[in-house]
C-alpha cells in the first residue's frame, strides 16, 4: 500500500491541530474557573468559603444546570444563574470541574 506523502502530512497536521484545540478548550475552562469560581471554591477545587468541587459527585449536566439556571436553596451566587458567563463557558467550566482529581 502506497501512501501519498502530501496526504500523510495533511493527516498528521490535522491530528496535531485537533489535539491543540482540545488542550485549548481545557485551558479555557481552567481560566474561566479561576476567574469566576476559584475565589470561593479554591484555585484547584479544594474548597474555601465554598465547598470543594474536586471529586464532586455532581454530574457535568448537574453542574451546567446549577451554573446556568441556579438552584433554590443554594448560597449566592448559585441561587440564581451565574452572571457574566456564556453557555459555552458554563459547559467548558463544568467539564473542567469534572476533570479535577
Amino acid at each position: 500500500m502506497k501512501i501519498d506523502i502530501a496526504k500523510g502530512g495533511l493527516l498528521i497536521l490535522s491530528l496535531a491541530f485537533s489535539t491543540a484545540l482540545v488542550a485549548q478548550d481545557q485551558g479555557g475552562g481552567e481560566t474561566v474557573y479561576k476567574a469566576k469560581c476559584g475565589a470561593c471554591h479554591g484555585p484547584t477545587g479544594e474548597g474555601k468559603s465554598g465547598p470543594a468541587l474536586k471529586g464532586t459527585k455532581l454530574s457535568e449536566d448537574d453542574l451546567i444546570l446549577v451554573l446556568s439556571k441556579g438552584k433554590e436553596g443554594k448560597k449566592p451566587p448559585h441561587a440564581k444563574p451565574m452572571a457574566g458567563m456564556t453557555d459555552e463557558q458554563i459547559k467548558t467550566v463544568s467539564h473542567y470541574i469534572k476533570s479535577l482529581k
